[in-house]
């Protein structure tokens, strides 16, 4: 244990006289009396030491008044992926069409020699035929066993070659040999010389075809001077079709661009509208049914739908569905984005049907038939489209804000205990959101300390509101918070933590902007407590070494010691009145004593005068109090080590609070004297 009482001796010398005394029968040793001092306490607290010790923490304003001032930024967890969607399914059905046949032309001739008056061959004059009706079959059209003509062009070219001329006067019928059903009626106006050839067409519309026709027309000659009949004098037709746009057929099908097309749109969500989207995670699937006799290849384009390596390029996929079968397929939207030139929430894409190849056999089909679709996400939650960045306009979204601010105070309670009024705190919450959109934010400030005390402040309705990309200052002081109080809720043992909890309301006024997952919340906290404050109750302590440090004392001299006083000498300039004690320690921190002692009123301080708005005006005065000690005490003394200072603190109860500022200071000087009686024995 290290000695540190220090004892000041004043020796009163003992001057013996020469007069002639007689001795006595046996030596007497000398006694005589001294006074000691002991120190036990010497301060000056001035309270710009606090400044100088805590310059982080501790500052003065223009008037000199201390501030606890506090500066701290933290980063709230990223925005993330809150903006999830999910698109509406998408249907489309549409027609194939009409289809393109070719037929080849069907040969045929008809035979006139059976009606004429005269042998053949045969050269001279003429007596003509009279009319005469001919039925006969055409060869079959090899392609077809069906057509439903939708548009088209029937064609019928005639060659003469009776020798003779030839009169078709009410034209040529061709039907169809199952029904009867006039396929078309060709008519050939005038005389039809020997070798001429001559063409009759017909427009087909809506027209039924078999490959079996028959023809029926009434021919006839006119007389002449001179005709030269050949041995067989025939009609040679040719039947052919042109330009068919067919509309239902079994037949063996060219090889031909189909016509079918879709527009349609895929709504990737019914309250987000986009011009710039890119997606972490996200599977649009499609599937493609065909029920038609062909294999149908398509085309699907969606041109909004960009390649994120190479926005240049726009999706689109070719396929080729079997036919009376389904194709399936998907995309992985994290290789592609939406870029659009308009704010939209749906994706434009279009179906085309591409080039079937000729069939070698025959085939049922109809311009009715239909090419089935859908697109979807997967029917999981799981593979929702998770948006990693987007620009448009997005629904309001709650972003979370969890932040813990340390302030930095330390542990009050070790040094100081009792209720303090504050008057003038100041928080000034800076929040700084990088997203694209304003945010609106329900956030509440909590503290707690290590006591389990919890008490939380709301920001005001009126600052709410935090601007794009701009920094929002909120101000919470008396004007519009209960800051004050809620500071004063945690005395003595303010909390060492903030937590800003709560949501930001991202996009409040559903308008446009941007955002992204990397996108968050940073929070630059400014706290001033001025200490302009009220202390109720207060008790301050602090330890001190007793005497000089580097004296001992012999600790056998507390045996010869009689009396002893204690001396409390204050001067206060503090704006705060004190009940002093002092307390005796031990090596071990113990308290052997209190002074006064328990249950005696304590040295009471008074405090400095105050002037009409808080500050200090002069000082308390210089007081000497005196406490009287008895042996026990002094027995006490003899084992202490340390002393503790315990200051009880109440400002002034005229004003609810006053101001401290660094050049306050309170003396405070405590010592012991004793009275020693020297014994030569």
């Amino acid at each position: 244990m290290k000695k540190i009482i220090s004892i000041s001796i004043i020796v009163v010398g003992v001057l013996f006289s020469w007069q002639c005394i007689d001795p006595p029968a046996e030596p007497i040793p000398p006694t005589w009396d001294t006074d000691i001092s002991l120190p036990l306490a010497n301060r000056v607290y001035l309270l710009e030491e606090l400044v100088e010790k805590n310059p982080d923490l501790l500052g003065v304003d223009e008037y000199g008044v201390l501030v606890y001032s506090f500066s701290d930024t933290v980063d709230n967890t990223p925005f993330g992926d809150l903006i999830r969607l999910s698109p509406e399914r998408a249907d489309f059905s549409f027609d194939v069409g009409s289809y393109t046949l070719r037929p080849d032309d069907v040969e045929f001739e008809v035979s006139v020699a059976d009606y004429l008056e005269v042998e053949h061959p045969y050269e001279g004059p003429s007596p003509g035929v009279a009319p005469v009706y001919l039925t006969g079959d055409i060869p079959e059209v090899e392609s077809i066993k069906y057509m439903i003509i939708e548009s088209g062009e029937a064609r019928l070219t005639m060659r003469n070659e009776t020798g003779m001329p030839v009169e078709i006067e009410d034209g040529l019928r061709i039907r169809n040999s199952d029904d009867g059903s006039e396929v078309a009626h060709f008519h050939y106006e005038g005389i039809i010389e020997p070798e001429e050839t001559v063409t009759s067409a017909v427009d087909l519309e809506d027209i039924r075809v078999y490959r079996d026709m028959e023809y029926s027309f009434e021919f006839s000659s006119p007389s002449s001077d001179y005709v030269e009949i050949p041995d067989d004098p025939v009609l040679s037709f040719t039947l052919g079709f042109d330009d068919l746009e067919v509309s239902e057929a079994e037949a063996r099908i060219p090889g031909q661009e189909l016509a079918g097309s879709f527009n349609g749109e895929i709504v990737i969500d019914d309250s987000t509208f986009i011009t710039e989207a890119w997606f972490s995670q996200g599977i649009l699937n499609f599937t493609i049914e065909n029920s038609i006799d062909l294999d149908i290849p398509f085309t699907i384009s969606i041109p909004d739908l960009r390649s994120r390596d190479n926005p240049s390029q726009t999706y689109s996929i070719s396929r080729t569905v079997p036919r009376g079968s389904e194709d399936a397929f998907s995309i992985s939207l994290q290789e592609w984005m939406i870029q659009t030139s308009t704010v939209t929430n749906s994706l434009s894409y279009t179906v085309r049907l591409g080039t079937i190849e000729e069939t070698g056999d025959f085939r049922t089909f109809n311009a009715a038939d239909q090419l089935n679709g859908t697109i979807n996400q997967n029917e999981s939650s799981g593979d929702e489209l998770i948006v990693e960045q987007i620009e448009g306009i997005i629904a309001p979204t709650e972003y979370a804000v969890f932040e813990r601010v340390n302030l930095n105070i330390g542990e009050a309670a070790d040094y100081f205990e009792g209720d303090i009024t504050f008057s003038d705190v100041r928080l000034n919450l800076d929040l700084f959101f990088d997203g694209g959109y304003d945010a609106l934010a329900d956030i509440y400030i909590i503290g707690e300390n290590k006591d389990g005390v919890r008490d939380s402040l709301m920001i005001p309705d009126d600052q709410r509101l935090i601007v794009a990309q701009d920094p929002s200052t909120i101000i919470l002081d008396e004007s519009n918070s209960t800051i004050a109080e809620f500071l004063s809720t945690f005395t003595p043992n303010l909390p060492d933590e903030l937590i800003i909890t709560g949501n930001l309301l991202v996009n409040p006024l559903y308008e446009p902007g941007y955002i992204d997952v990397t996108n968050k919340l940073q929070t630059s906290i400014h706290f001033d407590v001025p200490f302009d404050i009220g202390i109720r109750d207060g008790i301050v302590s602090d330890t001190l070494a007793i005497g000089e440090a580097d004296d001992d004392i012999d600790r056998d001299i507390f045996d010869y010691i009689n009396h002893g006083r204690m001396y409390f000498e204050t001067d206060n300039g503090i704006p705060a009145g004190m009940d002093l004690r002092i307390q005796l320690l031990n090596g071990e921190g113990a308290v052997l004593r209190a002074f006064p002692l328990e249950g005696k009123p304590a040295i009471a301080i008074k405090s400095a005068p105050v002037n009409s708005v808080g500050f200090v005006n002069g000082t308390s005065g210089k007081d000497v109090r005196t406490l009287e000690l008895t042996r026990d005490d002094i027995q006490m003394l003899r084992q202490a080590d340390k002393s503790e200072l315990l200051l009880g603190i109440n400002t002034n109860n005229e004003r609810e609070t006053v101001k401290f500022t660094s050049q306050d200071s309170i003396r405070i000087k405590i010592y012991a004297t004793f009275n020693v009686r020297a014994d030569f024995n």
